[in-house]
């Protein structure tokens, strides 16, 4: 019975990644419903993902390597790809085949040529590389099980500089509470790998926007043990 409701909460998990509305708490029992299900509901044109604000507000460059968590539709992807363009690459991570085949078609049409994807596991994204500049979180780290054991995994591939970003609700600023996190424990995890909440953007009303980094200090000397190890 555990490792039923494990598989069926993580494959929830990317699938449902940008914020489609379930009711209630029961309803996040629910078995996976068909990719196709998802991509409508993501790409609904009532949604107001703000991101031409978020991409402005992290700065992106071109040459920077970039994965995007849960990447779901690609609502995020093609346009930070397009930023990061043309020597930048963007990692759209997904654990279902299918979204991931949506967003290389989708990638293919808009004449993006700079996104790869990458099929990930539960508690790791599984990257080819371990120098990401950023790795992206929208409104997808409430749907992880194992947070602490990802996030883990997830700072190992970064630049010792690399930003993790997180976006998210507070269960006390939403009516439906369902099940998102504080952010004040996002801080917690995030501390505990080293990474600290270097800056904060008020785009959204309804959720938090956190950039995380480590302290300079560490940073440097992370770089010169990895050049050592090379």
């Amino acid at each position: 019975m555990r490792k039923q409701r494990r598989v069926r909460i993580l494959c929830l998990a990317f699938t449902a990644l940008l914020g489609i509305g379930l009711g209630s708490a029961s309803a996040f029992q629910l078995a996976q419903r068909p990719a196709a299900d998802y991509i409508k509901a993501m790409d609904n044109p009532d949604r107001d993902l703000k991101v031409d604000e978020v991409i402005a507000r992290l700065k992106l460059k071109p040459g920077d390597i970039v994965a995007d968590i849960g990447s779901g539709s690609g609502s995020f992807s093609i346009p930070m790809a397009k930023a990061i363009a043309p020597n930048g690459i963007l990692y759209a991570v997904d654990i279902d085949q299918a979204m991931l085949d949506h967003v290389a078609e989708r990638a293919k049409k808009e004449g993006v040529t700079n996104l790869r994807t990458v099929l990930g596991e539960y508690d790791d994204p599984k990257l080819p590389v371990k120098t990401i500049d950023v790795a992206f979180f929208h409104r997808v780290l409430h749907m992880i099980e194992h947070r602490q054991v990802y996030l883990d995994s997830t700072a190992k591939y970064l630049k010792p500089d690399g930003r993790v970003v997180v976006i998210d609700k507070n269960p006390e600023d939403n009516t439906n509470n369902w099940m998102w996190l504080k952010q004040s424990d996002v801080d917690t995890w995030m501390a505990a790998i080293g990474f600290y909440p270097a800056e904060k953007f008020a785009v959204f009303d309804d959720r938090y926007f956190v950039s995380y980094q480590r302290p300079y200090g560490n940073s440097v000397l992370l770089q010169k043990r990895e050049a050592k190890r090379d």
